[in-house]
């Protein structure tokens, strides 16, 4: 088996399913173009989603888009698992010596795989990643497109040695992640192992790629609920991660205040600068600010609260 593509179903539960529908099609078109042999294992917790609808909901997908399907496909209950211990075990049942990551949100542009394999055939012992962008076709998505963690939309289409790469679309020598899975977290955190991960496998010499040529659109928060459980989750977990070794720092909520202020600025200034990059209309400009500052306001109660009752903080807000 040369490839193993792994796929949690986690984020499909707080997505709307029409972009998983949309991802399965992109993963059955181009894979179907390839020579390599692939595999697909999807992984799910049972107490979230049942196999039995991932399958019917896969087979009807096929069906809907009369999509060719030329490899086997493998759905697999992890119980009581979640987005990062999904993806590690996919990497311990994976028969293929590359994997290829993706989010279950994601959807790939139609010659993302094939500007990927290019890439990793010239670096074949590195992370190579597409690049991820938030859909911008509705306001909220220009938005969190504007001033959310995500880049930009891309402008152009190259390749460039990175730091941090998005845990949603990119491929891996399978024996690179056996020897470095995501490391737990601490109790209640959701998010940020893979920033972990990359700081040390950098550490151990393996190089991280970004390619813009193969590009993957991601939503934003789908609904007030995950608006909100979002916002404060990623409070709580930035916050959380400055008491990690790799991130340590002296006083940790000062440097969370600052994370705070800065990226507030960038939800007031970007929309002006950058609107037009997702198309933004002049009687957007206000919206798209107010929403990101709100957000942001959020996103320091979360962190604020992982400071003053670390026991609410880490039971709550699960994302």
């Amino acid at each position: 088996m040369d490839i193993s593509i792994v796929l949690e179903w986690e984020n499909a539960i707080l997505s709307e399913l029409d972009r998983t529908s949309q991802l399965l099609v992109q993963i059955f078109k181009q894979t179907s173009t390839r020579n390599e042999s692939f595999e697909l294992l999807v992984l799910h917790n049972e107490n979230q989603v049942s196999g039995v609808f991932i399958k019917d909901f896969i087979d009807r997908c096929v069906s809907e888009n009369s999509l060719e399907v030329n490899l086997p496909i493998h759905i697999v209950d992890v119980q009581e698992a979640h987005y990062f211990q999904l993806k590690n075990q996919g990497v311990k049942l994976a028969k293929g010596e590359k994997i290829i990551f993706f989010d279950s949100d994601i959807v790939p542009e139609e010659n993302w795989m094939e500007v990927i394999l290019e890439v990793h055939s010239k670096f074949p012992k590195s992370i190579i990643s597409g690049y991820s962008y938030i859909d911008f076709s509705d306001w909220i998505g220009k938005a969190f497109s504007l001033s959310w963690f995500f880049p930009l939309p891309p402008e152009d289409s190259k390749l460039e040695k990175v730091e941090l790469v998005f845990s949603n679309n990119y491929i891996a020598p399978r024996k690179v992640l056996l020897e470095n899975p995501y490391p737990e977290m601490k109790e209640g955190v959701t998010r940020g192992a893979d920033v972990i991960l990359w700081e040390r496998l950098i550490k151990k010499g393996v190089e991280l790629y970004k390619h813009s040529g193969a590009r993957a659109s991601h939503p934003a928060p789908n609904g007030l609920n995950h608006f909100f459980k979002r916002a404060l989750a990623e409070g709580r977990d930035d916050y959380q991660r400055l008491y990690e070794p790799e991130f340590a720092v002296n006083h940790p909520f000062s440097r969370f205040t600052k994370i705070y202020l800065f990226r507030s600025r960038k939800a007031l200034k970007s929309p002006f600068v950058n609107g037009k990059r997702v198309n933004l209309k002049s009687y957007e400009i206000p919206i798209a600010a107010g929403t990101m500052v709100f957000y942001y306001q959020l996103y320091f109660f979360g962190g604020l609260t992982a400071k003053l009752f670390p026991s609410l903080a880490k039971s709550s807000w699960r994302i």
